[in-house]
């Protein structure tokens, strides 16, 4: 019976690694994409590339936090406007929770929609929600499931290594920028 017990945890702990594991990758995964869609939104719109956020590298949290919040959603996949009004929510919170805390806790701007419609405090507006909601869509119908087949390709104990060094490389940028970074502001 012991030994039956023991196997069975090690097998929780295994999966619980390895869904922990999951949620970073989706992290990270947002964390990037996000970094891509606002270097190629302000190139398109102010004709620059610069490394927007308050990290060195190629990420952006809010993004990566963005994602895992869309990630729960998943059970409302097979509702399309029900999950498109739902990302909208968890976008414009998100967006506000963080915005809000950068104004008030750190005294910086990290964006600035002011002068756009139907913003609140500069900090969301519509044109963010709606977008940051479009790609909850394609996040939840054509990403995750690509990285939800890639995980399940990849041996446990290589995943978990990946995740690792990832997770060290990122915490190191974390401390880096901390440190050492000066974030844009507005």
């Amino acid at each position: 019976m012991t030994a039956i017990t023991s196997e069975n945890s090690l097998q929780n702990k295994t999966q619980t690694a390895d869904f922990l594991c999951y949620l970073f990758i989706i992290f990270l995964a947002g964390c990037l994409v996000g970094w891509f869609y606002e270097e190629i939104f302000y190139w398109i719109t102010e004709g620059m590339l610069r490394n927007r956020g308050v990290l060195y590298g190629p990420w952006l949290p809010i993004y990566g936090i963005g994602a895992l919040g869309i990630y729960a959603l998943k059970p409302v996949k097979t509702h399309p406007v029900r999950l498109f009004l739902l990302s909208s929510a968890v976008a414009g919170i998100v967006e506000y929770i963080i915005g809000f805390g950068g104004l008030h806790l750190f005294g910086l701007r990290l964006w600035d929609y002011r002068g756009l419609l139907l913003n609140i405090d500069g900090i969301i507006c519509l044109r963010s929600v709606v977008s940051f909601a479009v790609m909850g869509l394609l996040f939840l119908y054509l990403m995750e499931p690509v990285l939800e087949r890639m995980a399940a390709r990849i041996r446990p104990k290589t995943a978990h290594t990946v995740c690792l060094a990832l997770l060290l490389v990122f915490a190191a940028d974390c401390i880096l920028s901390a440190l050492f970074r000066t974030p844009i502001t507005y």
